[in-house]
């Protein structure tokens, strides 16, 4: 019985001394240094190699150093019938309000664009941006609590999911006819999808195109979600007004990507919601531990619905 730490494009320090801290005894290793495959019963993955985990015979389950398990579902190889957990916690679902909180203050203050006029030695003052209007698409935990989140501070919400969720004093919608009706008053659009088949390039012409005009976007759930190109042609008509994207589809973004450089989009380098480590050791261990006398898991993933 081992648990094999999968995760090629991380450090893996912290998190096997986490979990050494609560388990000195558990035999951990670290990839590639595997030992006998047939030992792994317990895999902690991220951005795993495709095809690799079909090499343990006895894996009991897949367990995701994140809240998302996208990058698990894209493997083309997985092997079948083996649980997926992914990492939930409160931690996550309030950093990602405080950020969303700080990107729709910052733009109705007109922060950035201050902080450029220092640059430049130029005193110019202007009216605050009035937009109040939030739509989060992804009611999910996290987008569920932002939500509430944004409420308490005096915005008015609306929310688009897949499937139907009620949320108290904002007006929610589901399914492909519900969407329009969610954007179509947002002054911010908020992306907390998760990342599917269904919702990959969500953030598309077609999207935009049904945004009020001169919306601003703030994309914090994946980078597949959004399509780019379509962006940049959006805010160059002026049908978004501009965007804080903190996720991309290659991350570190590429030096050569226009994003960079764009005046009307700021970039955070996926930072709106960071693992704490000991809490995830602690939701590891804990579906570690049932595993192995047999007990339901904790955070399973329906692999139908790829959340």
């Amino acid at each position: 019985m081992a648990i094999l730490i999968l995760m090629p494009d991380r450090e893996n320090a912290d998190i096997l001394a986490a979990i050494k801290n609560i388990s000195p005894d558990t035999d951990v290793r670290v990839w590639p240094d595997v030992g006998r495959p047939e030992d792994i019963d317990y895999a902690i993955v991220w951005n795993h190699p495709a095809g690799v985990l079909k090499n343990f015979p006895r894996l009991k389950v897949i367990a995701s150093y994140g809240a998302g398990v996208d990058h698990i579902i894209k493997d083309p190889n997985l092997p079948e019938n083996v649980p997926i957990t992914r990492f939930v916690d409160e931690s996550l679902s309030h950093q990602m309000a405080e950020y969303v909180t700080g990107v729709i203050f910052n733009h109705r203050l007109r922060l950035t664009d201050y902080r450029e006029y220092q640059a430049g030695g130029v005193w110019r003052p202007q009216d605050p941006r009035t937009g109040n209007q939030v739509c989060i698409l992804g009611l999910g935990q996290i987008g569920s609590y932002v939500m509430t989140y944004l409420q308490k501070l005096g915005f008015s919400l609306s929310g688009w999911s897949r499937s139907e969720k009620n949320i108290p004093d904002a007006a929610c919608y589901h399914g492909a006819a519900g969407l329009e009706d969610a954007l179509k008053n947002a002054d911010y659009i908020v992306n907390l999808l998760p990342l599917t088949p269904q919702t990959e390039a969500i953030l598309d012409k077609y999207l935009f195109s049904k945004a009020k005009k001169g919306a601003y976007l703030i994309n914090a759930g994946r980078g597949p979600h959004l399509h780019e190109e379509d962006l940049l042609h959006a805010i160059s008509q002026g049908q978004i007004s501009g965007a804080c994207l903190d996720v991309f589809k290659t991350e570190p973004l590429d030096d050569m990507s226009p994003l960079w450089r764009h005046p009307k989009i700021s970039i955070t380098p996926h930072i709106a919601s960071v693992t704490n480590i000991e809490r995830l050791a602690g939701q590891l261990m804990d579906n570690y531990f049932k595993c192995q006398k047999g007990q339901p898991l904790n955070h399973v993933v329906d692999r139908r619905k790829a959340y």
